[in-house]
């Protein structure tokens, strides 16, 4: 077994010694972690013994050499490989199209590639046929739906993008699934579309996805150009309802229109606009699908290391904010 041994070295004192057997506990039961499930219990172990034990910024410094040794053992495929060394600074990493900058997670073996035509997406081609009737269904039950929200948080009021749409209806959503959880209640009342989503290749990598919701453009509107958060997932457009003319995306500088009966997909981590100068809502379902050039293998062991870096750098957060009381 390789050397887990976070590395502190600590004058001898009691206090320290104590931070010390933390750290390296913590650092042994990640080195024994076989699944996301123990790296969860290994968090639970640190924030029980180490509040105000440890210091979250020392741990931090050590954290590299752990988790690149855990995610390691996860598959030697040479593009993840490739993907972990470049996360973690061991060799170097840039974007291979200067359109292309996600704000999270970039997999440097992906072809640079903004739109993609369905014939090069055969996990969601057969879901074709089935658009209208959802498509008819939304229509039924979004009618009478009173629960769209702003999509842009009023906490991005401090943004220079988001500022103008910030706790704003200009572009509001109703979220059908959202950091992993249904919304029930709706989808009880969309039993073509619930189907219709269970057999699209929807991206699973907890907590940031799977999500899907309708969105929703007001007449006028025009979304500021902006980069999605990672290369590994596509994001599908089901056009619901749509005004005759006036609506358009831009993705990489190239400019499409959505058509009824077809999906629109594109890679969001492009930079990429939409507008509505109509005079009418404009309505799309959006949800994220797996990039179809990662392997099964590849799209596990992603899955993996997202809920293992989401899961740990939570844990050292909130070691390091204020203790909460029991």
């Amino acid at each position: 077994m390789s050397d887990c041994r976070l590395g502190f070295r600590y004058p001898d004192k009691r206090g320290d010694t104590v931070a010390s057997g933390i750290e390296e506990g913590f650092g042994q039961r990640i080195a024994a972690a076989t699944d996301v499930a123990a790296v969860v219990d290994a968090c639970r172990w640190l924030e029980a013994e180490g509040r105000g034990r440890v210091d979250p910024q020392r741990l931090r410094q050590a954290l590299p050499a752990l988790l690149h040794a855990h995610l390691a053992r996860i598959t030697d495929h040479p593009a993840f490989r490739l993907w972990l060394d470049a996360y973690f600074g061991r060799r170097p990493a840039a974007f291979r199209s200067r359109l292309q900058q996600p704000g999270y997670l970039y997999y440097p073996a992906l072809e640079p590639r903004a739109w993609f035509d369905i014939d090069v997406l055969p996990e969601l081609a057969p879901l074709v046929p089935r658009i209208p009737a959802v498509r008819d269904e939304l229509l039924a039950v979004l009618a009478n739906a009173g629960d769209f929200s702003p999509y842009v948080s009023a906490e991005a009021a401090r943004s220079r993008t988001w500022a103008g749409l910030a706790d704003r209806p200009d572009w509001s959503a109703l979220h059908l699934l959202r950091r992993g959880e249904w919304h029930r209640e709706l989808m009880a009342r969309l039993p073509l579309t619930d189907a219709f989503l269970a057999g699209a290749p929807l991206a699973q990598y907890p907590p940031h996805a799977p999500e899907c919701f309708v969105s929703r453009l007001k007449p006028g509107v025009v979304l500021p150009p902006h980069h999605g958060l990672s290369n590994i997932k596509l994001t599908v457009h089901l056009p619901v309802d749509l005004p005759p003319t006036g609506c358009d995306i831009t993705v990489a500088g190239e400019t499409r229109i959505w058509r009824d009966g077809e999906f629109l997909v594109f890679d969001d981590s492009f930079l990429h606009s939409a507008a509505n100068r109509s005079d009418r809502d404009r309505t799309v379902m959006i949800f994220d699908v797996w990039h179809p050039h990662l392997s099964e293998d590849e799209r596990a062991a992603l899955a993996h290391a997202i809920a293992v870096l989401d899961a740990v750098q939570s844990a050292i957060a909130r070691l390091a904010g204020p203790a909460t009381s029991s």
